[in-house]
């Protein structure tokens, strides 16, 4: 395995993948850390173009290798630079986006339960919701055309590197979704903070996509009176409302709990 010392333009371009339109321009991003490279290394969802790592990270911590995988090495000072973590571990992967079409979920094998997002603006809760939803098996997450960007560092920290074990179908409108639940006989679950059918007494039954809003928000009136049926999570204190990563956890394991 070469390694090459990585050079002053191609610090200058890492750094400009921090900004969405230069990671839209190139069809690239950047993700952090060991638990991020491994999970590169398990996967085909999208291509890992070059590693970078900081010259004290030593060669065996490169596993797997595919041949021919461009490694670079830097400074502490440069990774520091390139890198957006407040502690940064020594290692940024640079990866092709791979774009899951709307089109091809339409026409293929959708999962049992798929997860809709609505105008998600927190990237750290995206992040969270990939991770959750990654260990409850759900792989298929729909994004409104408002949400944040999922190639987000914040979301890719946030996501521990699952997001490399899911197909996130970007700006899926209303129609899109209406559509897909009738071709595919899917039930539309709204997730409400309150008035809905307590989640501990819903059925669960047969095919499902899980709607989820911003945690202020919450759900537009339309997915709302157009869903199937309505879930809340119940509660005895006095806050307003659980963060939405944290509801999607309940929400996901009693749902999925039910099923073989």
């Amino acid at each position: 395995m070469e390694i090459l010392p990585l050079s002053k333009n191609h610090e200058k371009w890492i750094r400009k993948l921090h900004q969405k339109k230069y990671r839209d321009e190139e069809g690239i991003f950047i993700a952090e850390g060991f638990n991020s490279f491994e999970a590169a290394m398990r996967t085909t969802r999208h291509d890992v173009k070059e590693v970078v790592i900081e010259n004290s990270i030593p060669e065996s911590a490169l596993k797997n290798l595919p041949d021919g995988l461009p490694v670079y090495t830097c400074s502490k000072k440069v990774m520091e630079a390139i890198s957006t973590e407040e502690n940064p571990q020594g290692i940024v992967i640079v990866c092709h986006q791979r774009d899951f079409h709307f089109s091809d979920l339409e026409n293929g094998t959708p999962g049992q339960t798929l997860l809709y997002l609505e105008n998600i603006s927190d990237p750290g809760n995206l992040g969270t919701i990939l991770r959750t939803a990654t260990w409850f098996g759900i792989s298929e997450i729909l994004l409104s055309p408002s949400s944040v960007d999922p190639f987000n560092t914040k979301v890719i920290r946030a996501s521990a590197g699952t997001i490399f074990s899911q197909e996130i179908y970007l700006s899926v409108d209303s129609d899109d979704l209406f559509r897909l639940a009738e071709k595919h006989d899917y039930n539309l679950i709204a997730t409400v903070p309150r008035d809905g059918l307590l989640i501990r007494r819903w059925q669960g039954a047969g095919k499902n996509i899980i709607l989820f809003g911003p945690e202020v928000q919450g759900l537009s009136k339309e997915l709302i009176e157009k869903a199937h049926h309505r879930i809340s999570i119940p509660g005895k204190g006095d806050a307003e409302s659980l963060n939405l990563a944290a509801a999607a956890a309940i929400i996901l394991y009693e749902i999925t709990a039910r099923k073989p």
